[in-house]
């Protein structure tokens, strides 16, 4: 239907422009439209409408407007504006009138009879017969009223341009043609929403114990931008405030202020039913009507359906294009006549129905006839109209519309709930391919069914829906978003829906935070939780050829080597000073068994634990060889329980294990989601290291910041361990579970909060929703719910645990390096044995004279044979005897030797 009235509209356009060039019998009137350069959709509007007039009119009259962007605020501007215009033949004017200017347009539209329509606030002039008209209605006395009606004897009036002073002293006015008793109003003059916000909390905090009165003279903007700053200050209590506005359009601040807490009260210039889109302007009207209508747009549009059909009343032989002797600005041309004064009578009498209500004017050019509803708000009513004013009865009021406290057991039971939720693994999760791209098909038919979706919030709906006895739909949420307040205090997401109405109640991971408290009623939470963090699993230590020297590091590895060495050359030394270690060989000679080799053998033997063949007999050697045994022995004990565990655990080098950690490093970059409850824990955190990390995350480049939990996840993954993720713990536990079970949770959680069931505003499925959850909690419900959503669906292996529950076993991998030492060892002492065979072959075939072949082969046979025979006896090969032992009794002593204590000390040799 929408797409059949912008054809129709197209068709009026080109029909209409062709009808304008080729009839030659219709009049043209020229109309000026004075706007700031600021208020180019204001122009917009204006050029639009006098086309769809243009379009929608029968032959005869038609409108060219005669654009002027100027300083509005500049009286001389101003005036040659006005001058320029005239000279060009203007019918009338439209545009804004300020208060510093609009002495100056008085004067010229009087003085040369040309009307002059602003949308401004209206202001008596001091003309008998004004040619001015406001299509703003002069609503002071409305004002008056409601102040009256609800007996305030004292306020506060903000105000920022200077016509709110202009407003301020028409209310002065007021109440003296009333007779009013003596109220108190205290005038407070601001530059913005900001300083108005300042000033509420000075005013906050010096009057206490009372409720206080705010009649807001600001843009309808900035009264949104302040009421959301008071909203979100938590050192405010809301109900303190009462907010009057003094502008005509607090619908335009849209749902979220006022459903703030806040008691709002403002009257609306609204539409009427029988309006412009009555009858034939319906099609040309369609665009129009489907979007929404600033106030500035209505007057405008208005406005130019005043001089259409006020126009239409001229007599075309009246308009005389001559010039008359009458100049504007000296030295320039004289202006054209108009029938200005006809123009004008024509507009007083004109009468329709417009955006704006009934558009009629006085003799002064004021609105009659008009209504403006009162509307009013506080944090247990809807958006209530409690009133009405006009301007010949006054205030009249009505019983606003609130929200019932439901009881429970009366509550209706029959109606479908619409709960809203979003695609968030394991809470809710698409069960077919009903919703294969969420992003692409967002109608009601794709994203409702409670069939279609699977899930822990899935399952908990289901419960909550048998427990309370109601019947529902789940609908995935319009923007795919949990629900963040906008710059312009509105919400998006489930919490947008919810304020909105648009929803009965979202069952999804929603975290219970005070900003959210504030707009949407939560049960008590369903889940615990915290903000934790989630970093790519390191690659395990996996076992290689030399595991088992990993118990000890390879710092401890060389110094056991250089004390093995030390030991051997302190044992040298002190034996070879030790007259104790010295000994008889035979008649002719002494020998130590500490040489340097028997030495390194000694200290080898004692660290191995095998003991040697030899010990020493001095005390000093004694002592070296005491503190090495016991050395040997801590570092053996601790090696061989250490060793266990080195060879059976696989161990992960975790790069970080706090926020402590995160904070003081750089190389590795962390975020979190761009929107919700985690980001704001860092933004409105005053703890040092959670500011610290904030200023991090604002300034990193690129943004640490994404869009979703399924983005951060993927950075995490794809980051080669330089990304850590920032996100609730539930969701981290969920992930570690699915594969390729390569994240992991490190630390503990950042704070504490909870998951909750979100209700509208005063909703009467709150209360019984808590039970339920409660009831829930209680039995025992909600952890078998988590437990079959997380841990039985569990896609990766316990950590640290074999797959049968038995204790891991070794594998070759583990314990492979010492079978490579074995065969090492092995393999060299075969090799050194071959050399010493070869070397002595050498030497004996040297001294035998002999060729060295054949000692070779006499060697070899008797090497395999294991006797001696007369060929290798021929061969020259020296013959030794067997082993044999000699004892030492000899009646002499050497100098300088004591004798052996122990006279039967026997030493062997080959």
């Amino acid at each position: 239907m929408r797409s059949c009235s912008v054809i129709s509209y197209m068709l009026y356009l080109f029909f209409g422009t062709v009808l304008l060039k080729t009839t030659s019998a219709s009049r043209t009137y020229n109309i000026s439209a004075l706007f700031d350069p600021r208020a180019e959709e204001l122009r917009n509007e204006f050029e639009m409408e006098i086309k769809r007039i243009q379009v929608d009119d029968r032959p005869g009259t038609y409108l060219d407007p005669k654009f002027r962007e100027l300083d509005i605020t500049d009286s001389f501007e101003v005036s040659n504006a006005i001058c320029e215009q005239l000279e060009n033949g203007v019918l009338a004017f439209v545009g804004m009138s300020k208060v510093c200017a609009l002495s100056t347009i008085q004067s010229y539209s009087d003085t040369f009879k040309a009307p002059f329509i602003t949308l401004s606030m209206p202001q008596n002039s001091t003309s008998a017969d004004p040619y001015q008209l406001y299509m703003r209605p002069h609503y002071i006395d409305g004002l008056v009223d409601v102040i009256v009606n609800y007996g305030w004897k004292e306020l506060f009036y903000i105000y920022d341009t200077d016509e709110g002073l202009i407003r301020l002293q028409q209310l002065f006015q007021a109440f003296n043609v009333r007779e009013y008793e003596l109220i108190d109003i205290n005038v407070k003059r601001v530059r913005d929403a900001h300083e108005s916000y300042m000033l509420l909390r000075d005013i906050y905090g010096t009057v206490k114990d009372t409720n206080l009165r705010i009649l807001l003279d600001i843009t309808t903007d900035e009264a949104r931008t302040l009421i959301m700053n008071v909203r979100n200050d938590r050192d405010m209590i809301n109900n303190r405030f009462h907010f009057l506005l003094a502008d005509l359009d607090i619908n335009d601040m849209g749902d979220e202020p006022l459903r703030s807490g806040i008691n709002v009260t403002g009257f609306q210039l609204n539409a009427t039913e029988d309006g412009p889109a009555k009858s034939k302007d319906r099609d040309i009207y369609a665009n129009i009507l489907n979007k929404k209508i600033t106030l500035e747009k209505a007057l405008v549009l208005d406005a130019v359906r005043l001089i259409h059909k006020a126009s239409k009343k001229l007599n075309p032989d009246l308009y005389d294009q001559g010039l008359t002797g009458m100049k504007c600005r000296v030295g320039d041309a004289n202006v054209r006549r108009v029938p200005g004064k006809t123009f004008m009578r024509a507009l007083r009498n004109t009468t329709y129905n417009g955006f704006t209500g009934t558009v009629q004017f006085d003799d002064r050019g004021f609105r009659k006839k008009f209504k403006l509803p009162l509307i009013q708000t506080t944090m247990n009513m809807e958006r209530a109209k409690v009133g009405e004013y006009t301007r010949e009865g006054g205030l009249t009021q009505h019983d606003p519309k609130v929200v019932p406290h439901i009881n429970i057991k009366n509550a209706p039971q029959n109606e479908t709930k619409i709960v809203t939720t979003v695609l968030d693994p394991p809470y809710v999760m698409i069960k077919n391919d009903a919703l294969k791209d969420p992003e692409a098909h967002m109608s009601r038919e794709v994203r409702c069914g409670k069939h279609k979706f699977e899930g822990f919030c899935i399952d908990l709906a289901a419960k909550i829906a048998e427990y309370v006895n109601f019947t529902y739909d789940i609908c995935l949420v319009n923007d795919l978003h949990y629900g963040t307040m906008l710059e312009n205090g509105t919400w998006n997401g489930m919490i947008g829906e919810l304020t909105r109405r648009e929803a009965d109640l979202a069952i999804a991971p929603i975290t219970i935070s005070s900003a959210r408290e504030r707009v949407v009623d939560f049960t008590k939470p369903f889940m615990s939780l915290g903000i934790s963090i989630m970093i790519k699993k390191p690659s395990n230590a996996k076992a290689h050829v030399f595991s088992f020297m990993d118990p000890l590091s390879y710092e401890i590895w060389m110094c056991i080597l250089f004390a093995y060495v030390g030991v051997s050359v302190v044992l040298f030394l002190v034996s070879r000073f030790s007259p104790t270690e010295w000994h008889v060989e035979d008649d002719s000679s002494i020998t130590n068994d500490f040489t340097i080799s028997n030495s390194l053998w000694y200290s080898l033997g004692a660290f191995m634990q095998q003991g040697c063949d030899i010990s020493p007999k001095a005390i000093s050697g004694r002592v070296v060889g005491s503190v090495w045994w016991f050395f040997t022995l801590i570092i053996i004990s601790s090696y061989t329980a250490n060793l266990a565990a080195f060879l059976t655990v696989e161990r992960m080098n975790t790069p970080i294990e706090s926020a402590e950690d995160l904070a003081k490093q750089t190389n590795i970059q962390y975020g979190v989601l761009n929107a919700g409850t985690t980001k704001d824990f860092f933004k409105y955190s005053k703890v040092a290291i959670y500011e610290r990390m904030w200023a991090y995350m604002t300034s990193a480049n690129p943004s640490v910041f994404v869009n979703n939990n399924t983005a951060g996840i993927g950075r995490v993954r794809s980051s080669n361990g330089k990304y850590a993720y920032l996100v609730e713990s539930t969701m981290n536990e969920y992930t570690n579970m699915r594969k390729p079970c390569d994240t992991m949770k490190v630390g503990t959680n950042l704070d504490s909060k909870g998951y909750g069931i979100a209700t509208p505003v005063g909703s009467p499925l709150r209360d019984r929703l808590t039970l339920a959850v409660l009831h829930f909690r209680e039995s025992g419900e909600l952890q078998q719910l988590k437990k079959k959503w997380w841990d039985d669906r569990s896609e990766c292996p316990s950590p640290g645990t074999a797959s049968d529950g038995g204790q891991t076993a070794l594998t070759l991998n583990n314990v492979a390096g010492i079978f490579y030492i074995l065969i090492s060892g092995l393999t060299l002492a075969i090799l050194i044995a071959g050399c010493e065979f070869i070397y002595k072959s050498v030497v004996d075939s040297k001294k035998s004279k002999t060729s060295f072949g054949s000692v070779l082969r006499c060697k070899a046979r008797l090497s395999f044979r294991g006797s001696f025979d007369k060929e290798a006896s021929d061969a020259g090969v020296p013959i030794r005897k067997t082993m044999s032992t000699y004892t030492y009794t000899g009646p002499t002593q050497l100098p300088g030797f004591d004798p052996y204590p122990d006279t039967n000390n026997t030493h062997t040799q080959v």
